[in-house]
């Protein structure tokens, strides 16, 4: 089980940082999906570059995980960074985990567990694929493409939906690159990186996952994306380790049981994504949803936060505060005119 402790770590990390990010990327100004000046702008907030540094800690521990252990055990552990978030979300927004969330958690620590323990990942010695890379990582940009072009037509949570699970099906196949950036390390030496495809080929499938991922979070709530995240990830990266890069489970009577127990985890993490507690604006709580990081209503909006704190301070920007509610009844000075009081009924 070689890589499952930091896989773990980072999980942890993971979930903190992505609940921290999402939302913040809900309050940006509207623009179009994969639209890289979402991320110019994000990037200005001090919020979501928190988030971020959180959630690249965690990445490196899952990084450390896959080039040390295998795919098909480091993917799994890492899919439970949503049962993070969602700890997370609740402890911020003081909520208690209610009982489907709970079973969902026992289904996703269940199946992870299970589904180690009975596939026992391994890797085949002198393995060589049957395709070459170019095949898997052309075939994400097309289906991107494709997937792009097509949610433009749907509602606001079906399309973050779309960019949500395009998002997962890119970081599991950056996932997989890293195993062979580690690979080619080991074999050539890190020198050997820079004239040559795989570090190229990470760097371009990672960024279009985080444009994937910020423009799920930018479309709809954090219970939304989530599920399709962190389901399409995992089994894209544990389907390339075993086609590509040689990882083999225990087959036989093993199989249809790793099935149950891969299905029980994806089950398990899609239910705990779609809490309701990660349908708000968690990291309002902190009292840093709008920071002032280039946001000229920042000060009135750490003190309004109606959906977490029912609007109960709100701050007057003009010389006359509204403190007291004071009646005073118009007379003569005021023109004579007569005008109606519906406080009094008159």
């Amino acid at each position: 089980m070689i890589g499952a402790v930091p896989a773990l770590i980072g999980a942890v990390l993971i979930g903190a940082g992505l609940a921290r990010q999402h939302a913040v990327a809900g309050t940006v100004d509207k623009t179009s999906a994969m639209d890289p000046r979402l991320l110019l702008r994000l990037a200005r907030k001090r919020s979501w570059l928190v988030g971020a540094g959180i959630a690249n800690l965690g990445f490196l521990c899952v990084a450390t995980g896959i080039s040390t252990g295998r795919l098909a055990i480091v993917e799994p552990i890492a899919s439970t960074q949503v049962l993070f978030a969602l700890l997370f979300a609740a402890r911020s927004s003081g909520r208690r985990l209610q009982r489907p969330e709970l079973i969902a958690a026992a289904f996703a620590l269940i199946g992870v567990a299970g589904f180690l323990v009975v596939a026992a990942p391994k890797h085949r010695a002198h393995f060589a694929s049957a395709v070459p890379w170019a095949v898997p990582i052309g075939m994400l940009l097309v289906v991107v493409a494709v997937g792009v072009a097509a949610s433009r037509n749907l509602t606001s949570t079906k399309r973050g939906i779309a960019l949500a699970a395009l998002s997962g099906v890119a970081f599991g196949t950056a996932d997989s690159l890293i195993k062979v950036i580690s690979d080619t390390v080991r074999d050539h030496g890190v020198g050997y990186l820079a004239g040559h495809w795989p570090f190229y080929a990470w760097g371009l499938v990672s960024l279009t996952a985080v444009l994937l991922q910020q423009s799920a979070y930018h479309t709809t709530h954090l219970g939304a994306a989530m599920p399709a995240t962190c389901t399409f990830g995992p089994t894209t990266a544990t389907i390339l380790g075993a086609v590509m890069l040689g990882e083999q489970l225990r087959g036989g009577w093993a199989v249809p049981v790793e099935i149950v127990f891969f299905a029980l985890l994806l089950v398990g993490v899609a239910r705990l994504a779609a809490s309701p507690v990660l349908e708000g604006d968690t990291a309002a709580l902190d009292g840093e949803l709008l920071d002032g990081g280039g946001d000229e209503l920042g000060v009135v909006e750490v003190e309004v936060g109606p959906v977490v704190a029912e609007q109960v301070v709100v701050s007057a920007l003009l010389d006359d505060a509204a403190v007291l509610h004071h009646h005073d009844e118009v007379g003569a000075t005021d023109g004579g005119q007569p005008v109606g009081d519906d406080e009094a009924r008159a």
